[in-house]
């Protein structure tokens, strides 16, 4: 019976995978490839060999100790990244503290140091590359070996006695180290005490060692803002450098001392509310004594003397003036002395101003560096630009950039002559919103300095208009033309310029150079009309009338009617009308110039109207502009009116006689036009306005007309009679609204002078729809029936209806009245010509014979017989057969009477 295999027991297994783990790591880093394992399976191995060591017998434990020692002497040569170096030292110190841990094996001293100095080793390189974790696992190890070399040290037979102290200090320093890691500066500050204690036995590199990493700990509670805790860790590492003569120390000890010093200086300098600045001043002592005029220890001053609660402006500015005529000139010690420069000019702007003075003549212009120079000079113009402060900053700018034009080999570059001027620029802006002319005009010639000549023509323009219209808020129109003079050819025909020469030109009252301007304008303004309209408005703010009626003629001879955009045709036309109205009234041939421009402009604007109203995409000529036209046309038709009269009187005959034709048809038009108007007046007294102006034209109308009648012939004397009774209907309306009562009966008769029956219907409707009185009214109507009676062709039907209005009027008032119109009436009847309205005379007798009755019932019997026999005799001339006339003689009859 063949006997049975034994299967591998769990041990056996780890022990198989943990060495075939170890040979493929080497073999496969010693073949040049990456790791075959992940780093979660390391940290596994590692964890294993670490926990587990009595699991391998000693046959075992001597080749993990070969292979240990083969991966971390491979670490050593390896020229990967950084973390796979610290992860293989952490696996091979693994395996070989196992076997000295082992203790089945007896470890040499020998064996003891040399992993000891392995670990100290490799937890200094996880620490440097940030694998703190590793560290920490790796300085575990290293403290069962730190306790091994403690026992050791006590045998006072060996010779490497010194080697055992000095890596137990070190193993202390790395503990501090990785204690700081893991900001865990109590641990740190223990393990500090346990080296404290034993002070006098650090060698000098250990002194230097500590010192440097006190040093970096008080640095990183610094960064964090953690000044006390900074300031305990920076005094101890200045204590413990201090410990130990320079003299025994590295070459770069020195450095290090002055760094401690620096950083301390700077953390008590950051303390709150100045506590520590005494002790500082007293650290920069020390520091200045060592590095005399050396820039750190400089701006260590500066740093102190800004947190002092008086700070000393003028002692800063002459520690920065030290500075500045010392200091090694380079980009970053330009930057450090701009920024506090910057600093200085929060507080003092006239000392920040005296600081870059001096760099920027006694150090810039000899170093050749003009970037250096350009940064320097615009921070010198920022600086005196945006001062508050009162002072001279035009004079020290102005003697700045003199001296610096006698050293210059070459003008500031185009850069920084832009932000230059832009700063410049800024200024002047502020002092002429401000109305500080002066001022502005200094601060202007300033950004035009030589100095600048690489400001390119179109800025340099844009400052010379910005200079003349400085000059011109002056008054110093003679300045302004040599500056104008003195600019190039193309900032000359600039648009803006032309503008504000046009302004000086106004001022200056210089016609021709308006007149020039305004032409180069105007040859621009196809695409903006901004400057046109500002010409317009300047002209009228200077009271030059004659220029803004030039630019707005100027626009419609250029455009017509289509004019570009922006500009609204109407309100054109209507700007340039009212200053063409005013020069109607003048004299000779500027006034006759004006009318003919009217005319045109009254012309143009209907035939734009008109196109208007066909073409929707250009309605323009809404009802307000129509409203303004044909009222301002009938003001104007109004004033010729006026003119026609102005005309001397010593003229020819026919020249007069052609005058009063005109005179009269403006009377006419204007009579015509102002009833329209009083009709439609809103305002009571601008209505009876019009109507006292319709009745001058009536009367100016008639006494013309005298003049006419004799000379025309018949068609045109009939055509001005039916104007005058046209006319005369008007002032008829005119008298009834005014209430002259008075004046209607010599109007009914002036009418008569028209020959124009229909003239008496006119006034009779407007008479019997007045308030007039019963008098007035009765007067007016007898008199236009009487009138009307008299013409050969007159309407019966409509001298019937007056008949019976009037008949009502006088029945209650007049009745004198009413018995001659009954006569009338008896007279107008039997005039067998024309046949009386049937209707009227049967009202006429009916209404007289009631009023007979009534009569009767009064008692009154004389005048009932009266008026009955006057009804008796207008019905007999009713055609009804006598069918009226017997009844009421029926009813007459069978009255009663007393006697």
């Amino acid at each position: 019976m063949e006997p049975s295999k034994r299967r591998p027991s769990e041990k056996e297994d780890r022990t198989k995978g943990i060495l075939e783990f170890t040979r493929n790591l080497y073999n496969s880093l010693a073949s040049g490839g990456r790791l075959p394992y992940s780093v979660t399976d390391l940290y596994g191995f590692i964890d294993l060999l670490s926990i587990e060591p009595r699991e391998f017998s000693a046959a075992n434990s001597r080749f993990l100790d070969e292979w240990g020692t083969k991966l971390w002497n491979m670490s050593s040569k390896l020229k990967q990244d950084g973390s796979t170096s610290a992860q293989l030292c952490a696996f091979s110190l693994a395996y070989s503290s196992t076997v000295r841990k082992d203790s089945r094996v007896t470890p040499s001293p020998v064996d003891v140091l040399r992993v000891f100095k392995s670990t100290l080793k490799a937890t200094k390189c996880c620490l440097d590359q940030g694998h703190v974790a590793l560290a920490e696992r790796i300085v575990e190890i290293a403290a069962y070996y730190e306790e091994v070399v403690s026992q050791l040290t006590k045998q006072t037979h060996l010779d490497n006695l010194s080697e055992c102290g000095r890596l137990s200090k070190e193993y202390y320093i790395l503990r501090i180290t990785l204690a700081w890691k893991q900001d865990r500066l109590d641990l740190a500050e223990i393990t500090l005490t346990r080296l404290d204690q034993d002070e006098r036995h650090l060698d000098p590199v250990l002194v230097e060692s500590l010192a440097d990493l006190l040093f970096e700990i008080g640095n990183d509670r610094k960064v964090k803002l953690k000044h006390a805790e900074a300031v305990q860790w920076l005094e101890k590492a200045q204590e413990i450098l201090s410990s130990c003569s320079l003299d025994a120390l590295s070459s770069d000890a020195g450095e290090l001392h002055i760094a401690i010093k620096h950083s301390l200086v700077q953390a008590l300098a950051s303390l709150p509310k100045g506590s520590g600045n005494k002790e500082a001043w007293n650290v920069l002592e020390d520091l200045d004594a060592a590095c005399k005029e050396r820039l750190p220890v400089q701006l260590l001053r500066l740093q102190i003397l800004s947190t002092e609660p008086d700070v000393s402006y003028q002692e800063y500015c002459d520690i920065l003036l030290r500075v500045v005529r010392t200091i090694h000139l380079t980009d970053a010690n330009l930057r450090t002395i701009l920024h506090h420069v910057h600093r200085l000019r929060s507080k003092k702007p006239n000392l920040a101003h005296v600081v870059l003075r001096a760099v920027l003549l006694e150090r810039l212009t000899d170093a050749k560096q003009l970037p250096w120079v350009e940064k320097v000079l615009v921070t010198v113009i920022w600086n005196l630009t945006m001062s508050t402060e009162p002072g001279d900053e035009l004079d020290c700018l102005s003697q700045l950039l003199i001296s610096l034009e006698g050293n210059l080999e070459q003008p500031i570059g185009p850069s920084a002559t832009h932000a230059a001027q832009m700063l410049l620029w800024k200024r002047v802006e502020t002092c002429y919103g401000h109305e500080e002319y002066v001022a502005a005009d200094a601060w202007c010639r300033l950004a035009l300095h030589q100095v600048f000549e690489a400001s390119g023509d179109l800025n340099k323009g844009k400052l010379q208009r910005k200079l003349l219209l400085i000059l011109l808020a002056r008054g110093d129109y003679v300045t302004a033309f040599e500056e104008y003079s003195s600019m190039s050819d193309s900032n000359k025909s600039a648009q803006e310029t032309k503008y504000i020469m046009y302004k000086v030109a106004l001022r200056t009252e210089d016609s021709e150079l308006a007149s020039e301007c305004l032409s180069a304008i105007l040859d621009c303004s196809d695409k903006d009309t901004t400057l046109l309209y500002a010409c317009v408005l300047e002209a009228q703010k200077t009271g030059s009338k004659d220029q803004a009626l030039a630019t707005m003629q100027g626009i419609l001879q250029k455009h017509g009617l289509a004019t570009p955009a922006g500009v609204y045709l109407p309100a054109l036309l209507r700007c340039t009308a009212r200053l063409l109205i005013p020069e109607v009234e003048g004299a000779g041939n500027h006034a006759q110039a004006a009318i003919d421009g009217i005319c045109r402009l009254f012309e143009g604007a209907v035939a734009h109207a008109k196109a208007s109203q066909k073409d929707s995409t250009i309605r323009t000529f809404e009802l307000p502009e129509l409203d303004w036209f044909s009222c301002n046309s009938y003001n104007l038709a109004l004033k010729s009116c006026t003119f026609i009269d102005l005309y001397p009187h010593d003229l020819e005959a026919s020249t007069l006689v052609d005058l009063s034709l005109r005179r009269m048809f403006c009377d006419f038009l204007s009579g015509s036009l102002l009833v329209v108007v009083a009709r439609a007046a809103d305002h009571i007294e601008d209505q009876l306005q019009h109507y006292l102006d319709i009745r001058k034209h009536t009367h100016s109308f008639q006494t013309h007309l005298h003049k006419q009648l004799d000379r025309l012939e018949v068609g045109a004397e009939q055509d001005l009679l039916r104007k005058f009774s046209t006319l005369l209907a008007f002032e008829f309306e005119a008298a009834t609204r005014l209430k002259a009562w008075d004046d209607l009966g010599p109007l009914v008769e002036t009418s008569s002078q028209c020959k124009n029956p229909k003239i008496y219907e006119t006034l009779a409707d407007i008479t019997l729809s007045s308030e007039a009185p019963a008098e007035t009214t009765i007067a007016i109507l007898q008199n236009i029936i009487n009138l009307t009676w008299q013409l050969e062709k007159n309407d019966i039907n409509k001298l019937s209806r007056w008949i019976r209005c009037l008949f009502q009027l006088a029945l209650t008032s007049k009745v004198e009245v009413t018995i001659h119109l009954l006569d009338q009436i008896m007279t107008i009847a039997s005039n067998g010509e024309t046949a009386y309205p049937l209707e009227e005379l049967e009202w006429i007798a009916t209404t007289t014979f009631n009023q007979a009755i009534d009569f009767y019932c009064a008692s009154q019997d004389t005048d009932c017989k009266i008026w009955a026999e006057k009804a008796l005799s207008i019905a007999h001339l009713v055609r009804d057969g006598g069918s009226l006339h017997k009844t009421l003689q029926t009813k007459y009859m069978s009255l009663r009477w007393e006697n």
